[in-house]
């Protein structure tokens, strides 16, 4: 009897202690699920150590800081963007796993909040939102299609909001048709009111005047690389490209141009021709607010600002590389809902290795920027794509450069040559006359002709 009762402490013994072994390897393992998820800051102390250190020099330490200069020529600029890049690649991959969500109900939840966010602008019903971007041509947008399909192929993706798997809204997946270039916000979202049409046509036909007076020729960008930024937005990264002379006269096209940065200047002159009074009254919101109040003699209620200052207009806020900004092109091709993702762990480490594979299989692809789409949405598309049942809808080319020669005026397509004043010129937009003599006739239609300079 005495050994039985031994036995048994013995068994109950041995069952507790592989419980309690048990709820030790659990608790163990749920701390290295939360470890992963909010990444070991530790390791990201010692690579940041490593990198400063004089054993592993960085071949961009030369560039103290992102911020791009209106003057900053393609060389510099490209090389600012690059550090941006790298340093948000770097980033992109402490973010290795995504928590999955354990309970049904809570999933479900989080998903329909995800929609509402995503339609919130639209559901409303009362409010736009101004964009200029540039579309990708055919082949580019069906090269950053594959890419995207290689790279995010191992989550096995549903747009099914009732699925336990991976689920991505439909809506944050830009079709091919509709992908685009961001290059600036003019009015970020702001309620619709009288005149709210006209003041579109308006913003069109100032941004048309700058594209000419400010001769703004149509360039070449570069895919950069693919990144996943914070683990949620899939983008693709461009760069400029510009002519240079080697020592022996050739001339090279490439990312170390010595002219400058196109699309810096052209950031630059949008913002400028919106905010001050190079073709008229200024047309942002703060003007707006003014103008009203001085035809109404009624004072409008403008959002508190800090320290009593003027509340900085949206297209200052919202587009890239002005003020410290780092200048990012991109094109958006895809966003996750990180808090929604799945049921279960989702590790992100293959699709970082993928990103990395397809920026090796497509970097240096190139596309002409040629001409401008601006819109304004009410966001039927989402928060990514603005190209959805737009209520404004206007294409603007790029004034075409020409230049004066014993025949007359003829289209010049070089996209480098370097505008001489004594024999190139800006003339508009004019398509289908390669080679061919041009009339003047109707070049400045919609155009402010005094504001031109040529």
């Amino acid at each position: 009897m005495i050994s039985q009762v031994k036995g048994s402490a013995v068994l109950a013994g041995l069952s507790l202690s592989a419980g309690a072994a048990l709820l030790v390897w659990k608790i163990f393992k749920e701390e290295r699920r939360y470890e992963r998820s909010k990444f070991i800051q530790e390791e990201i102390r010692e690579e940041e150590a490593a990198e400063g250190s004089d054993t592993l020099p960085s071949i961009i330490s030369h560039f103290q800081g992102t911020k791009i200069s209106i003057k900053s020529d393609i060389t510099e600029a490209n090389g600012r963007r690059t550090l941006a890049y790298y340093q948000k690649a770097r980033d992109a991959h402490l973010y290795s796993l995504v928590l999955g969500v354990r309970s049904y109900p809570r999933l479900r939840n989080r998903r329909e909040k995800t929609m509402k966010r995503i339609m919130h602008y639209y559901t409303e019903g009362t409010k736009s939102h101004r964009t200029i971007i540039i579309m990708c041509d055919n082949e580019t947008s069906s090269m950053l299609n594959m890419a995207r399909t290689n790279i995010l192929d191992p989550l096995n993706l549903s747009h099914d909001i009732t699925t336990e798997k991976a689920w991505i809204p439909a809506k944050n997946i830009i079709p091919n048709e509709d992908l685009h270039v961001t290059v600036a916000t003019p009015w970020w979202w702001h309620t619709m009111r009288e005149g709210n049409q006209e003041l579109s046509e308006e913003l069109v036909t100032r941004f048309r005047q700058t594209l000419v007076s400010e001769c703004h020729h149509a360039f070449q960008i570069e895919l950069e690389r693919f990144v996943l930024l914070g683990g949620q937005s899939l983008v693709a990264l461009w760069r400029c490209i510009g002519q240079r002379k080697t020592e022996d006269g050739f001339i090279i096209y490439d990312r170390h141009g010595s002219e400058i940065d196109p699309f810096v200047k052209l950031r630059k002159d949008i913002v400028r021709c919106f905010t001050t009074d190079q073709f008229g009254a200024p047309l942002t919101y703060n003007e707006r607010i003014g103008l009203r109040e001085s035809m109404t003699n009624e004072a409008t209620p403008v959002t508190p600002s800090r320290g009593n200052l003027v509340r900085a207009n949206s297209i200052e806020l919202k587009t890239p590389g002005l003020g410290s900004g780092d200048g990012f092109i991109h094109t958006t091709l895809a966003r996750l809902p990180l808090d929604c993702l799945s049921m279960q762990d989702v590790d992100l480490d293959p699709i970082h290795r993928l990103c990395r594979e397809a920026t090796a299989t497509y970097c240096g692809h190139r596309m002409v920027v040629k001409e401008f789409r601006f819109l304004e949405t009410t966001g039927a598309g989402g928060e990514s794509n603005p190209c959805i049942a737009p209520i404004t809808d206007a294409t603007i080319e790029a004034p075409v450069r020409v230049q004066m020669t014993e025949t007359g005026i003829v289209e010049n397509h070089d996209l480098h040559t370097a505008k001489k004043v004594d024999t190139n010129a800006t003339i508009g937009a004019v398509g289908g006359f390669h080679g061919k003599t041009l009339s003047m006739d109707g070049l400045f239609d919609g155009v402010d002709v005094k504001a031109v300079r040529v």
